[in-house]
């Protein structure tokens, strides 16, 4: 099975073509451009890669959150349009990233940027490359991010954008900092393995939290009371 996984949940944009595992062509971007600039032209040179076409790929796998919300819409929105009736996967975000350290014999604790002090977050174990949920994919404050992660007990590593924010619980023992803290296509393409195909009408972003208009609304609602 051909494989065409795409992110664009963060700042940056990942693509792959993988086949049954084999990594064929892999993109990657960070030039600060909207993801609806570079995700299609990214997308073309990684098929060009991989010496195919999109007429070539047999399903697709996009991350559907959490993240950025206008780019968690332009990935699932490009990934239905790709499709064309094809089976799709959507893949957690969080699940994604901790795969850049399934090697590791730690627990994988992966934390995304939500900004005002708050973060995404999932935390992950891999035995023989197959992933396992140990802290579910969340959004909680930084602090009770903190407390979870002590809670585990357990040799950690922390990555993402979101792991600054936890720079103080790094003692370079017990929980150590990753330097793979972007999402990879390949890395898409390896959880995707492990979920479920579905139709791309079933394709869905999973927001974890309300936008920022709506908090503001349900603030302005609860003051009006």
């Amino acid at each position: 099975m051909k494989l065409l996984s795409i992110d664009s949940t963060g700042k940056t944009a990942a693509a792959a073509v993988t086949e049954e595992g084999r990594l064929l062509g892999e993109g990657f971007c960070d030039e600060g451009l909207t993801h609806s600039q570079t995700l299609l032209p990214l997308v073309d040179e990684t098929l060009k890669q991989a010496g195919l076409t999109i007429k070539d790929i047999d399903a697709f796998a996009v991350t559907n959150g959490p993240g950025s919300f206008t780019g968690l819409r332009i990935g699932c929105g490009l990934a239905k349009g790709l499709a064309l009736g094809r089976p799709c996967i959507a893949v957690p975000t969080l699940m994604a990233l901790a795969f850049n350290e399934a090697e590791s014999e730690r627990t994988v604790v992966s934390l995304l940027d939500a900004r005002c002090r708050q973060v995404y977050m999932g935390g992950y174990s891999f035995e023989e490359g197959v992933p396992r949920s140990i802290l579910p994919d969340q959004a909680c404050s930084a602090e009770e991010a903190a407390a979870q992660i002590k809670a585990l007990g357990k040799p950690t590593v922390l990555l993402g954008d979101g792991a600054y924010l936890l720079e103080d619980l790094v003692d370079g023992e017990q929980i150590i900092l990753s330097s793979h803290h972007h999402i990879l296509g390949h890395s898409i393409a390896k959880a995707a393995a492990f979920l479920e195909k579905k139709p791309p009408e079933q394709l869905v972003p999973a927001y974890f939290r309300l936008s920022q208009a709506e908090r503001e609304y349900q603030m302005r609602k609860e003051q009006q009371k």
